[in-house]
C-alpha cells in the first residue's frame, strides 16, 4: 500500500463529494429562484424549502457513494479501508461544519443530522461496490 496514493485517494474522494454537491446545490438553488441569488439569506431561503432539502439529501447521498467509489478506485487496494478513512474524515468535517461552521445555523437541525447519518455509510457503499468490482475482475 503506497501512502501517497492512499492520501490522494482519501482526499480526492472528499474533494469530489464537495465539488459535486456544491455545483449541484448552487445550480438547483439558482434554478429554483429563477435567476441569480443576490445574497446568502436569499440563498438559504430558497435552499431550505422542503423540496430542496429533500433533493439535498438525495444528491449528497449519491455524491457520497461516488466519492467512496472513486476513493477505492484510486487507492487500488484495500478499498473498504480507504473508503472508511474517507468516510471518517468527511463525517468529522460535516460535524464540525454543522456545529462550529459559519453557516451552521442556516441549515435545519434535522437536515444536519440526516446528512451526518447517511454520508459515511454511503461512502462505504461506494467503496464496497468498487471493491467487489475489482475482485470480480481478477
Amino acid at each position: 500500500m503506497n501512502p501517497v496514493r492512499s492520501l490522494v485517494a482519501v482526499l480526492g474522494g472528499i474533494l469530489l463529494i464537495s465539488v459535486v454537491v456544491e455545483v449541484l446545490e448552487f445550480t438547483l438553488v439558482n434554478a429554483r429562484a429563477g435567476g441569480a441569488i443576490a445574497d446568502m439569506p436569499q440563498y438559504f431561503a430558497v435552499r431550505n424549502q422542503p423540496m430542496m432539502l429533500g433533493a439535498k439529501l438525495v444528491y449528497n447521498t449519491l455524491a457520497a457513494v461516488l466519492g467512496g467509489y472513486m476513493t477505492a478506485k484510486v487507492a487500488g487496494s484495500r478499498e473498504r479501508l480507504h473508503g472508511g478513512a474517507a468516510a471518517l474524515v468527511q463525517t468529522a468535517a460535516l460535524i464540525w461544519g454543522f456545529t462550529a461552521g459559519e453557516y451552521a445555523a442556516f441549515t435545519p437541525v434535522w437536515t444536519r443530522v440526516a446528512l451526518v447519518a447517511v454520508t459515511g455509510p454511503a461512502m462505504l457503499v461506494g467503496a464496497s461496490i468498487r471493491g467487489r468490482a475489482a475482485r470480480s475482475q481478477t
